[in-house]
């Protein structure tokens, strides 16, 4: 399934956000960087420590459906505040991007024996 197709234009930094957590662990959300986040105290505990800057909810994502739990997204009413094409939104999400890349070499499968 396809994430971009399915909800309609993307921004890159979602659309790579999804494909670092459906390599990763198979789930294939469609708001994986909402910014906001429930869980259990066990839950918790399993996706700790987590993952550094903007790759904290893409690292906790994929911990958390990798040790058995189940996601869900909910609509919620807010609203997000655009960064724009200015050089300052381009550059956020550069550094969004960049912390993604880390999680997704950070959350690579073990080699046996390792």
């Amino acid at each position: 399934r396809d994430v971009i197709k399915e909800i309609g234009y993307v921004d890159p930094e979602i659309g790579f956000s999804a494909w670092v957590i459906r390599k990763r662990c198979g789930a294939e959300p469609i708001a994986p960087i909402s910014g906001q986040r429930a869980m259990r105290p066990e839950v918790l505990r399993e996706v700790l420590p987590f993952a550094p800057k903007y790759g904290m909810e893409t690292g906790m994502t994929i911990d958390a459906v990798r040790a058995g739990y189940r996601l869900g997204e909910y609509e919620l009413d807010l609203a997000h505040r655009a960064t724009g094409k200015s050089f300052k939104g381009f550059l956020h999400r550069f550094r969004q991007m960049l912390d993604f890349a880390r999680v997704y070499v950070s959350r690579r499968p073990r080699r046996a024996g390792r």
